[in-house]
């Protein structure tokens, strides 16, 4: 009988082989390579989701802060008849402006609009009032409650048959004390202000000296203390800003990322209380009590650079082709925002050149909303 032997330990413990080592090495490897791949599509998707959001911020602040400002637009005299509303009015201590509600500066082409907002702050239901008896530095109303020293206002006389052919004069009330109990005053010696009665006297901004009395009878209006003329512009290409030009103020940023903003008055030039489609212009309105309510379009960019959707002849397409150029108000086929390059410089791409610079390779959201004018509306009927 033959005895079998045992096999050896050391022939059983001689571990993997060299093939199937790399062979082990290789499914590692393709494993790594897909969780990358993996990664780098979860990254892009969140890039573009989370610039998305950027994106939706921006034009939402944009229209939220647009709409405030246009629900406040005439605010201290919306009642302003035909013939003065829009007036040029003469203003010391400040450029001369229109007496507009809303004055929209259209730019041709669909290069960005600018708006201006005119309003004032009183918050003593005072708007407009006539005044007899004009000097110089005085005005005698027919009621002068409501219009306190430190408040801003608008005189306009001699208005003729015409829209807008009154002459019009910014003051700064300063004293509101004559024994008459009617006579305001607006002249040039320091005055203490009914809205900081503690503080010292300070000098009138708004009134000058040389001024001379336009007429005796005339209208005028309340603006308040701290009237706003606000304009509305994109500036370096990418954010909108707002500029009080009334009070000299620096421009203040409000959203990145806005590239456009276009506006338009809605005429009621029929009568029949309704903004038809083809009453909306951006022609600034000779007669204002037809002017219901402003429509405004912001075009925002998102900042995330994207190569590719689908793979082209070239290998390359656009995510937002020329033939997608984004539109407003409804009209794809003639109201297009003009584009440029993304540094501002005239567009020089095409579809498929992926350069950073290319507008086409960023995503586009254009937001538009109506907003009514109600101190307009309300003094139409008021």
């Amino acid at each position: 009988m033959i005895a079998r032997l045992p096999s050896s330990p050391r022939r059983r413990s001689l571990g993997l082989s060299l093939v199937e080592i790399l062979v082990g090495v290789a499914i590692g490897l393709i494993g790594i390579v897909a969780i990358f791949q993996a990664v780098a599509v979860w990254s892009k998707h969140t890039q573009s989701i989370s610039s998305g959001g950027d994106a939706q911020i921006a034009g939402t602040l944009a229209l939220f802060n647009i709409e405030r400002d246009l629900k406040q637009a005439g605010h201290g005299f919306g009642r302003a008849t035909m013939q003065v509303m829009g007036c040029p009015v003469d203003a010391t201590g400040t450029a001369p402006f229109q007496m507009r509600a809303v004055d929209i500066a259209a730019s041709a082409g669909g290069r960005p609009d600018r708006i201006n907002v005119l309003y004032g702050n009183s918050s003593f239901y005072v708007d407009q009032d006539t005044f007899t008896n004009s000097t110089a530095t005085s005005k005698k109303l027919r009621r002068r409650g409501g219009f306190k020293p430190g408040d801003l206002a608008i005189v306009a006389v001699n208005p003729g048959a015409s829209a807008a052919t009154a002459s019009c004069q910014l003051i700064e009330i300063t004293k509101d004390d004559d024994a008459d109990g009617y006579t305001v005053n607006h002249d040039t010696t320091p005055y203490t202000s009914y809205y900081a009665a503690s503080s010292p006297p300070v000098a009138p901004r708004f009134n000058s000296a040389a001024s001379a009395p336009l007429f005796a009878t005339g209208t005028i209006y309340n603006l308040g203390p701290e009237p706003r003329l606000d304009s509305w512009s994109i500036e370096a290409n990418r954010v909108l800003t707002r500029t009080d030009l009334l009070n000299g103020s620096a421009p203040m940023q409000i959203a990145e990322g806005v590239i456009n903003l276009k506006a338009e008055y809605g005429v009621d030039s029929s009568g029949n209380g309704q903004i038809e489609s083809t009453e909306w212009t951006a022609v600034a309105p000779t007669n204002w009590s037809q002017v219901l309510a402003i429509r405004v379009a912001v075009l925002v960019r998102s900042r995330q650079f994207e190569r590719t959707r689908d793979a082209g002849a070239s290998g390359v397409q656009a995510v937002t082709p020329t033939a997608a150029n984004p539109y407003y108000f409804g009209d794809p086929a003639g109201r297009k925002f003009r584009m440029t390059n993304v540094d501002g410089a005239t567009d020089s791409f095409d579809d498929t050149t992926a350069d950073p610079n290319n507008w086409r390779f960023y995503r586009y959201k254009v937001y538009e909303r109506v907003i009514p004018l109600r101190n307009l509306l309300w003094g139409t009927f008021g």
